[in-house]
């Protein structure tokens, strides 16, 4: 039984949660000493899963029991949704106060007076979750267990009903309807109220970064001091990797030195650089996390770049991680040979100067 839902809105969900470098996760996956993330994680898991089975539900059987099986299925579906919503609403809105709560606009003529929540609650357990041990409705002692369900008696008006069996001598038997117009609003009601939680997490992202560009960035000193002040601020305004990674070049080329044969191209290599770093102060202030204009000023598209475009990743994975490579030797060599020796490449110099003469290469070799 297809229904008229589409996968489209979690997808969007999902998207909004994973945006904003990762704002969402790094804001509750420890929220006053709580990983929040995970039932968030869980939650549009879950939701996606049931919504793409309800948009791909086979047709009802003409089987009598396989079809009361299917709809258990429906109705299990729908609840997954439902319970997915209210823990996204706990974790985004407010965790006491539950969403829908005393809401009774969607099931008519209920057996019970129960709001839509708690009836649906009754619907699916005597239609497959536990018919053989179902709760009370009042405070007594009366309990109820569900008979075989069967086709409604309403032609039309239901799709299945199913007698409750008092454990009452003296009580009558009751007859719960269902649905499936009702349990297909009642979806898409509590589907649909993710646009709520959508725009709380835009909001909560909005206030977040007028937040953080009330606090000035109070970064003076040397462009190395900058820097690490810049490293601090990062940190805190979202840890966006493109930017982390960005600032650690910055500062790994600034707080290395070469010798005199290269002093004068390595001062005009680093006074290039200032704007970049001005640049990156700015966005950070203004919680702004967007590609850097004078992002080539560091990550130089040179005319090496073919001819070097096996041994270049490899020297730079060795640069970063420091680890051993048994082909460092070889990546060297060709360094200086394209080079003509002009950068005096060795091991000896270790990493923060080899990175920095690469810079200095690939700069003067800059298309």
């Amino acid at each position: 039984m297809k229904i008229d839902v589409s996968d489209e809105k979690i997808n969007n969900f999902r998207e909004l949660v994973n945006d904003n470098s990762s704002f969402v996760c790094k804001q509750y996956k420890n929220k006053n000493g709580k990983n929040l993330w995970h039932p968030i994680c869980s939650c549009m898991d879950w939701i996606t899963v049931s919504i793409r089975f309800l948009q791909d539900a086979p047709e009802l059987s003409d089987n009598i029991d396989v079809r009361v099986m299917q709809m258990y299925s429906f109705i299990s579906a729908i609840d997954i949704v439902a319970e997915s919503i209210t823990q996204l609403h706990r974790v985004f809105i407010n965790h006491k106060n539950l969403p829908f709560k005393g809401d009774k606009s969607i099931f008519k003529d209920k057996l019970f007076e129960n709001d839509d929540n708690d009836y649906f609650k009754q619907i699916r357990a005597c239609y497959g979750a536990h018919p053989v041990n179902l709760n009370p409705h009042n405070s007594n002692q009366q309990r109820y267990f569900a008979s075989w369900p069967f086709d409604g008696f309403n032609t039309g008006k239901t799709d299945l009903d199913v007698r409750l069996y008092s454990n009452n001598p003296e009580e009558n038997d009751l007859t719960l309807s269902l649905k499936s117009d009702e349990l297909i609003s009642f979806l898409k009601s509590r589907y649909e109220y993710l646009d709520v939680i959508f725009d709380e997490i835009n909001k909560q992202f909005s206030d977040f970064k007028e937040d953080q560009s009330k606090k000035s960035i109070t970064a003076n000193g040397s462009p190395l001091e900058v820097l690490h002040e810049l490293a601090k601020e990062s940190s805190l305004r979202l840890d966006n990797d493109y930017y982390h990674g960005m600032i650690n070049d910055l500062i790994i080329i600034f707080r290395t030195t070469l010798g005199e044969e290269y002093q004068v191209e390595e001062a005009d290599f680093k006074e290039s650089l200032l704007p970049l770093i001005e640049e990156i102060k700015t966005n950070l202030q203004m919680v702004e996390i967007k590609d850097l204009e004078h992002h080539s000023l560091v990550y130089i598209d040179s005319t090496y770049d073919s001819e070097l475009s096996y041994e270049l990743p490899k020297f730079y994975s060795w640069l970063y991680r420091g680890e051993y490579d048994p082909l460092l030797d070889y990546y060297i060599r060709k360094l200086n040979k394209i080079s003509d020796n002009k950068y005096k490449f060795s091991e000896s110099d270790g990493c923060d100067k080899s990175f920095l003469k690469l810079k200095l290469m690939l700069k003067m070799h800059s298309n």
